[in-house]
Order: C-alpha cells, then sequence, then structure tokens
C-alpha cells in the first residue's frame, strides 16, 4: 500500500509539474505547452476512466468481502481491465493527437508507439492475472479512479490562476522594451520598421512564452506574445498598441487579398477582452 502511494504522488506530482511548467517564469521552453496540454487533456478526457475504476475497484471489494463458506459473485475482472485498457486507449490517443498538433508527426507517432508497447503488455499481463484460480485485490482502478479526477479537479481549480499570472508577467516585462521603443522615437522621429534580429535581447521570461513580435502599424505599434489561454483549444495573443488600435488576423492570405472591409469580418479571432494593464488586449482564436 505505502508502494502505491509513493508511485501515485509522484505521479500526481508529475502531471501537475507538466500542467503548470508554462506558467513558470523561467527561460523558454519549446516543450512546455505540449506537455501542459497533454496534462489537461489528461485531466479531463481521463475522467472516462473513473466509472471504470470505481465499477471495477468495488467488485474487487465485494469478492473478497465474501464470508467464509459463502459462494463468491463471478469475477467480472478479466472483463473489466479489457474495458479499462480499451478506454485508456480513448484517452491515449487524444492525448497523442494534441502532441501531433502542437508540435508534429515525430512526438505523436512517438507517444503512440509508446502505447502501443505498452497496450501489448498491458494485455499480456490481463491474461496471465485471468488465468489465476485466486485473484488479488488489483490496484489499477484505484490508479483509474484517483490520477483522472486529481488532474481534473487541479485543473479546473488552478490552470486558471496560472495562466492569469504567466500573463500578467509577460506584459510587466515589457516594460524596459516599450521603453526603448519609445525613445528610439523620441530620437529618429518615428518608431522602428523592424526589430527582426538574430537574438531577442528582450524576454518574457515565462517558460510557455517565446518571445515578443513586434510591427509598425499606422502612427503607433503592435508588440504582441503568444500565451496559453486557460481555455482548452484556444490560442491566445495579447498585444499591446499605445493607441487603441489592436488587431489581429488569423491568415496572412487574407491581409494580402482581402478588401478592409471584408477583413474586418474575417479576423478569425472569436473573442477580444481586455488585459490587467492599460493597451493591452487579448485576441483568442480557435
Amino acid at each position: 500500500m505505502i508502494r502505491h502511494l509513493v508511485r501515485m504522488g509522484a505521479a500526481i506530482l508529475l502531471i501537475i509539474r507538466c500542467m503548470l511548467l508554462p506558467f513558470f517564469p523561467g527561460a523558454y521552453d519549446g516543450l512546455a505547452v505540449t506537455l501542459s496540454v497533454m496534462s489537461q487533456l489528461f485531466g479531463m478526457v481521463g475522467l472516462l476512466l473513473v466509472p471504470l475504476g470505481a465499477i471495477w475497484l468495488v467488485h474487487d471489494l465485494r469478492r473478497h468481502a465474501t464470508k467464509a463458506g459463502a459462494r463468491p459473485p463471478q469475477d467480472l475482472g478479466y472483463w473489466l481491465a479489457l474495458a479499462s485498457i480499451g478506454a485508456s486507449t480513448i484517452v491515449a490517443a487524444v492525448v497523442s493527437l494534441s502532441a501531433f498538433v502542437n508540435v508534429g508527426f515525430s512526438l505523436g507517432f512517438g507517444l503512440i508507439a509508446l502505447w502501443t508497447y505498452c497496450l501489448v503488455r498491458l494485455v499480456a499481463k490481463v491474461r496471465a492475472t485471468g488465468r489465476m484460480q485466486v485473484r488479488p485485490i488489483s490496484s489499477v482502478p484505484v490508479y483509474l479512479v484517483v490520477l483522472p479526477v486529481v488532474a481534473a479537479i487541479f485543473r479546473i481549480a488552478v490552470v486558471d490562476s496560472a495562466s492569469e499570472f504567466s500573463r500578467n508577467r509577460a506584459i510587466a516585462n515589457s516594460a524596459p522594451l516599450i521603453n526603448d521603443i519609445e525613445r528610439y522615437r523620441e530620437g529618429h522621429g518615428h518608431y522602428p520598421q523592424s526589430l527582426l534580429s538574430v537574438w531577442k535581447d528582450y524576454k518574457p521570461s515565462v517558460i510557455g512564452v517565446s518571445q515578443y513580435h513586434y510591427e509598425p502599424n499606422g502612427d503607433a505599434y503592435n508588440l504582441y506574445f503568444e500565451h496559453l489561454s486557460g481555455a482548452l483549444g484556444t490560442r491566445e495573443f495579447v498585444m499591446y498598441n499605445r493607441r487603441d488600435e489592436h488587431e489581429m488576423t488569423s491568415h496572412a492570405m487574407d491581409l494580402l487579398l482581402l478588401a478592409p472591409r471584408d477583413l474586418d469580418a474575417r479576423r478569425g479571432y472569436y473573442a477580444v477582452h481586455n488585459a490587467s494593464r492599460p493597451h493591452w488586449k487579448r485576441f483568442l482564436f480557435d
């Protein structure tokens, strides 16, 4: 029991760590957002495993609580184990799909290959256990109940606050860049045409935020960064414009081919909100 508690505790800490990684202060990590999305999806889609785990656990407890001499209920553990493997495969497929979307084919295929290997081992183990005359109480249903429930609760309770914290940190850390842009205008009479460069000297210092992007916009400019939203399936772009002339577009082709009045109707974001600081907005794309 102690061994399983330690394993569950370690698994929960790993899931939480991955879930919150892109919101921590620190240098950019290109894998952080993917790990967080995968962990959050496990917490939500993994709830499919909870009913099966609960039924399996109650079934095992009832069988082993049968009084001596009484006939125990029919052992359905083998079939419950197979059903749990099937549900776990659905969860693994969804998590692998998120890796494919966020990173690419290599990671998604690697996760599918890893799960296929685990699947073969699990099926062999279930078959071996099914041949036992007296099957002990399995610890697997406890994992199926505890891990997804804890992950889901933690995601609902903490991720939005963590996302807001990291967004505000990235906004605050842009102050030196904004000050230097304004200083450039004071010295040259106009804003810089570009900040395209090899080294990005102004860092958001948030693990899940790669860099600040700059573009001139009329008599002002847009400064923006992409940030992991607290809503799954949403891409969030956080933008600064001192004249409050913010605008963000989904497709470069639309900027090149559409007339201005048509472009305004096809920007692509489904919501825009004020951020925590003046002149900052959040654009949400699905």
